[in-house]
């Protein structure tokens, strides 16, 4: 296996997660994320870090393996069956090689982020064949099911139900991964990251092996991105009583992650019976709900966020259908909360059934999709009791979703509020106000609040205007005014107001009529300013339009070259492995020469030993030779004259009488 240093560094995660954190402090570090990247917006002006060629990838892949025609978001791979056919992966096998073969091309180390990646990392593993490190961050469900609202999408905005699904399927395939390769790969909490970054930077460096400096996380993260609640927060006993499934895999995250956010949460119960005093009660928060269950979850908990304990909380439920929205009513009522159900009735029944239950001296409606800010219910609930000639108390508001900001609302000016609402349905004010008045008037349809208002200041109540905002907005492109307002249902609203406030509205005819013709003036120079905005911004989309074009022409041609290389160069890279392989194997037998020349030298040292043993037993023996030779000439001297002497006795007279003598023995023994 390769060094770590020189694996890519593959970031994977649900979206909303931090992976653009992780991802921009892996860049800051020196890892190349990528050339071609998605640029900053709004929605993350720090920027996503994400190759723009791996996200396009993906986008073709995902849409060609999820199911057509279910509802679901295709983009991010996610239907409502939850199924992922992975038999058309095959065919983009080819394509990724080419891409990872581009980017393994850059010098240093590199990487890519982007959270689809999370439903394809086993495809992703076998494409760079086991040899990569994967960083592979979570975050809370709730704060991520926020996030997605926050963006402002149209299609998380009308499916707010979706949001812990995915979540779920994202992060069951991110357990399932880490599970089976747990030495390539660091399961990190978001939310204990930016705790403790310390440790995540010691993880990086001693499990995954990469050379981490010294840059400070924090610096990188952008606090309007990333919100973060008080671990005994009430939203999360909530989330977990609804969503039971999200709260068991995020504890079996926890015990698996290598930083784990234990200790972060609480899996605590819900308490709906605190919301529910036996003693007096001073203000009651009225929610109707149709349809709108999982959005309900949120405003239940920025209640309980403000409530204290002279406070109770009434959920209507007026006559939903909607599976999600029945299972988070039946977990509400189960928790103790104290819910009314009711046929379809409409949002003024539902508000009337709730105030005639409730026993508060205040009344503060809060639709099922918004939330209240911290501190508006004390805030309110002082001014009422120290000042009894008014009536109502309200406060501007944040909006988020579709577009966000801080909207403030004016003071009220009666000409104002008789052309049109703008003070929001939530606000608090006394009981006894919508007792005189009959509560709210199911013939002004989605504008009752508008005619209440119109009847308490008929009535001579006062209205106080909190400088603060005191509950968050949540625009929705098919919200019930959206939808009146397509529908056409105003004008014959407007014309209901009118006749039953006749008396008013001819008394401040004139003023009306100039506030009218005001908000005409300033509607119609809004509308001019759009206008202009509209036709300088269709300028500029025509001009990006067309370099857009260019851009996408140029990258194709480059794409053909790119896969032109790309196949030119795999023969080479074939006939180089070969070479390497032919190199090995010399290299192998140059070894075993080398030993075998080695043992050779030995024995030729041996021998030559031997040889110089040898040579010197033959110069001892030449020595004994000369020896012996010397001996043998001088015995054959000696022998010369003992033959003369041999000679000269046999001549002699006795030797041959000796002779004649031993001849004369023989015969006798014989």
């Amino acid at each position: 296996m390769p060094s770590t240093s020189s694996l890519p560094v593959v970031i994977a995660g649900m979206h909303r997660s931090g992976t653009s954190l992780v991802a921009s402090y892996l860049a800051s570090l020196g890892i190349h994320m990528g050339d071609r990247l998605l640029p900053p917006d709004s929605g993350n002006p720090r920027g996503y870090f994400e190759d723009a060629d791996f996200v396009e990838l993906h986008g073709r892949i995902l849409r060609d393996c999820t199911v057509a025609g279910e509802a679901g978001h295709q983009d991010w791979g996610w239907t409502e069956s939850g199924r992922l056919d992975r038999a058309p992966l095959v065919r983009y096998a080819g394509k990724a090689r080419s891409l990872v073969a581009r980017r393994a091309g850059t010098p240093g180390i590199w990487g890519w982020k982007d959270p689809r990646t999370t439903l394809l990392l086993d495809f992703w593993d076998e494409i760079l064949e086991g040899n990569a490190l994967y960083i592979l961050p979570y975050r809370f469900p709730w704060e991520v099911a926020d996030s997605m609202q926050r963006l402002g999408a149209d299609i998380f905005l009308n499916h707010p139900e979706w949001a812990y699904p995915i979540w779920t399927f994202y992060n069951r395939h991110l357990l399932d991964f880490h599970r089976r390769h747990p030495g390539r790969s660091v399961l990190v909490s978001a939310n204990a990251l930016l705790r403790d970054p310390a440790r995540f930077t010691a993880l990086l460096r001693e499990k995954l092996g990469l050379e981490v400096g010294d840059v400070a996380l924090g610096e990188l993260r952008d606090a309007s991105l990333f919100r973060s609640l008080d671990p005994a927060d009430p939203l999360i006993p909530l989330v977990a009583a609804t969503s039971p499934d999200c709260a068991r895999l995020l504890a079996e995250l926890d015990q698996a992650a290598d930083l784990s956010a234990a200790g972060l949460w609480s899996p605590e119960p819900a308490r709906g019976e605190r919301l529910r005093p036996a003693g007096p009660v001073d203000l009651s928060v009225v929610i109707p709900c149709f349809e709108l269950g999982e959005l309900l979850v949120e405003a239940v908990a920025s209640v309980e966020r403000s409530a204290a304990g002279s406070c109770e909380l009434i959920v209507v439920d007026d006559g939903s259908r909607q599976p999600r929205t029945l299972e988070v009513i039946a977990a509400l009522r189960e928790q103790g909360y104290h819910v009314i159900s009711q046929p379809n009735s409409g949002l003024a029944a539902a508000r009337n059934r709730g105030i005639g239950a409730a026993r508060g001296r205040y009344i503060l409606p809060l639709d099922a999709d918004n939330r209240l800010a911290p501190g508006f219910i004390a805030a309110a609930v002082r001014v009422l009791d120290a000042q009894p000639e008014v009536g109502v108390v309200y406060g501007d508001r944040l909006d988020f979703g579709v577009r966000s900001g801080r909207r403030r609302i004016p003071e009220l000016d009666l000409p104002e509020l008789l052309w049109a609402n703008f003070i929001d349905a939530c606000a608090v004010y006394r009981r006894e106000i919508w007792e005189a008045c009959g509560g709210y008037d199911a013939g002004a349809l989605v504008w009752e609040d508008w005619e209440l208002w119109i009847s308490a200041a008929e009535r001579g109540w006062r209205f106080h205007r909190l400088p603060e905002v005191t509950f968050e907005y949540r625009v929705r492109p098919n919200s019930m005014l959206a939808m009146a307002d397509r529908e056409g249902i105003r004008r014959p609203v407007r014309e209901h107001v009118y006749r039953k406030h006749r008396a008013l509205y001819v008394e401040h005819l004139g003023e009306v009529l100039l506030a009218g013709h005001t908000h005409l003036l300033e509607t119609s120079r809004q509308a001019l300013a759009l206008g202009a905005s509209r036709d300088h911004a269709e300028r500029e989309v025509g001009l990006i339009a067309a370099d857009a074009l260019a851009l996408r022409a140029s990258r194709d041609r480059l794409q053909m070259e790119i896969d032109l290389l790309a196949a030119s160069v795999a023969p080479l890279r074939e006939e180089r492995a070969a070479l390497e392989r032919a190199l090995e194997a010399e290299r192998e037998d140059s070894a075993a020469l080398r030993g075998q020349t080695s043992a050779l030298q030995s024995q030729a040292e041996t021998l030559q030993s031997q040889v110089e043993a040898l040579q010197t037993q033959v110069e001892a023996l030449q020595g004994q030779a000369e020896t012996l030779q010397t001996q043998a000439e001088t015995l054959q001297s000696e022998l010369a004259v003992w033959r003369e002497r041999v000679g000269f006795m046999e001549r002699t007279r006795a030797w041959r009488l000796r002779q004649v003598l031993v001849g004369l023995k023989r015969r006798l023994l014989g």
